[in-house]
């Protein structure tokens, strides 16, 4: 066999040689952890091994399934850790909200379009286990915070599923319990603010910006006012100072500022450095190209959605369709020449 023939046979593409070593590599971690997971003390309350790190790493790159898979490997290494069943919350949201969210060629919102999904039994039950590890890690004083914390966490997964399928009643139990949790980790530890400033700076900025209608509601069911500008800066406190969830924030916070604040270049700046960081997730560059076009910048918005194109090809079926109609409707929209549609 001559030389560029076996170069041809024997070649393997280098995104594919990259990717089976970074799964390999984390696959070799997380049985290293394995072993030692029973006598693994986290030094300080956010301290985690790097395998949880990649788990939420893949969600933010639009890779759901092999979240699910990291999550399912971190749960044998460490099956009272609540963060490893967090993990697969946050995946199946990331799912549930490709399939059934508000996102077509010139917007995306925060509410469903579809009221199920195929993976809403998986995401409650992983939410009320990461629930019941969550209240057993508050039992020990050492743990008690950073389980305060995660019980937050899980809380205010459920409640954002709730308020997106506009299930108030529920949102609002959820999102009280789930302030009160995060408030309880600060007050134990308040190295934890930061990371409970994604839950506590969400609840403050939607429980200000309701409708008299809703905020009736929130005076009889007891719910806790909040505080809109004090939401916003505890928002940009998570998205510079988290540990965790600092792109959890990011996002948060750039969908407030060009969806409901009218902010579209400061919503553009964070979602071009997400979009950046992340280029496998098409919902980032979907998001910063009609940001883009908001302020103006059309050929920046063609481009943004050009890259949702080349990343809802290699995304799950969930996603793939749906990014691929909206970027393409938004092209042909954008290089026809129609408005963008600015509805808040």
């Amino acid at each position: 066999m001559n030389r560029a023939l076996w170069r041809k046979v024997h070649h393997k593409p280098k995104s594919f040689s990259t990717k089976l070593l970074k799964n390999m590599m984390l696959r070799s971690v997380i049985l290293i952890l394995f072993c030692i997971g029973p006598r693994f003390a986290f030094a300080r309350p956010l301290d985690v091994p790097a395998p949880f790190q990649q788990g939420l790493e893949q969600i933010r790159s639009g890779e759901f399934q092999h979240a699910i898979e990291t999550s399912h490997a971190l749960q044998r290494a460490f099956p009272k850790h609540p963060l490893a069943v967090l993990v697969a919350v946050e995946a199946y949201w990331g799912m549930i909200y490709c399939q059934t969210g508000h996102i077509n060629s010139q917007e995306i919102r925060n509410f469903a379009d579809a009221k199920t999904s195929p993976y809403d039994k998986d995401f409650f039950q992983a939410v009320e286990i990461a629930l019941q590890l969550s209240q057993q890690m508050r039992l020990d004083p050492e743990s008690a915070a950073a389980g305060a914390l995660y019980a937050g966490v899980a809380r205010g997964a459920r409640s954002r599923l709730y308020a997106f399928r506009e299930q108030a009643l529920r949102a609002a139990t959820e999102a009280k319990q789930m302030r009160a949790d995060l408030l309880d980790a600060i007050a134990k530890d308040p190295r934890l603010a930061p990371d409970a400033d994604l839950g506590l700076g969400t609840y403050n900025y939607y429980v200000d910006v309701l409708s008299p209608i809703l905020k009736l509601f929130r005076l009889v069911a007891g719910i806790p006012g909040g505080d809109r500008e004090r939401g916003l800066e505890q928002l940009r406190t998570a998205s510079e100072q988290a540990v965790l969830f600092r792109d959890e924030a990011a996002y948060e916070l750039a969908h407030i500022y060009g969806v409901r604040e009218g902010r579209h270049s400061e919503a553009l700046l964070l979602l071009k450095e997400l979009a950046n960081r992340y280029p496998g997730n098409p919902v980032f560059a979907l998001l910063a190209g009609y940001q883009a076009e908001a302020t103006g910048g059309k050929s920046a918005a063609i481009e943004y959605c050009q890259r949702v194109l080349d990343a809802a090809g290699k995304a799950a079926d969930d996603c793939r369709e749906r990014m691929t109609s909206a970027a393409k409707g938004a092209l042909e929209r954008l290089r026809g020449g129609e408005p963008p549609n600015q509805t808040n």
